[in-house]
């Protein structure tokens, strides 16, 4: 993450400021402008599955990992959000021996690029009262990013991605 804040150099006491109206200066100086450039890797991937009543272990239906029989990642350019993962890499393991081979967190989703923008400005109405003008502009680019794929083998949306990171907010 990378954050800047910016004053314009316009206004009384700046370095364009010499020759201007006190109306000019109101209006034109004084500005702030701030930035914050955020670029984080992608969300780990716990790979599961959940067992059959037969195959739970001490009577606990909680989510295993399966066994891992080959490479669970695509090529970036054959990904899409409807299918993220190779869903012939996994299996589920045999009930007798229900812990498989996937280790935790072995993937990770796509990374999180995002910039936000902020502008604002204190007016002057009367001695000691200021009125603050401030408009903030969140992923402003507004770019997609998505939230980790559904990791479950078990379930049918497993290796789509059905949620995104907010779109672009402004207030």
């Amino acid at each position: 993450t990378t954050s800047i804040v910016w004053d314009t150099p316009v206004g009384k006491g700046r370095k364009f400021g010499a020759g201007m109206s006190g109306v000019a200066d109101a209006f034109l100086g004084g500005w702030r402008l701030a930035s914050i450039n955020t670029m984080i890797s992608g969300q780990p991937i716990n790979f599961t599955y959940t067992p059959s009543t037969a195959g739970a272990v001490a009577s606990s239906n909680l989510p295993m990992r399966p066994n891992l029989v080959g490479n669970p990642f695509l090529p970036g350019d054959q990904r899409t959000p409807q299918h993220y993962f190779n869903l012939a890499a996994f299996a589920v393991p045999d009930p007798s021996q229900p812990f498989g081979s996937a280790g935790r967190n072995i993937g990770r989703s796509d990374g999180i690029y995002q910039f936000d923008l902020g502008i604002d400005k204190s007016f002057a109405i009367t001695e000691g009262r200021n009125l603050q003008f401030r408009a903030e502009a969140f992923n402003v680019l507004n770019k997609t990013n998505f939230q980790a794929a559904a990791a479950n083998i078990s379930t049918s949306t497993f290796g789509t991605i059905t949620k995104t990171f907010p779109a672009r907010q402004i207030q």
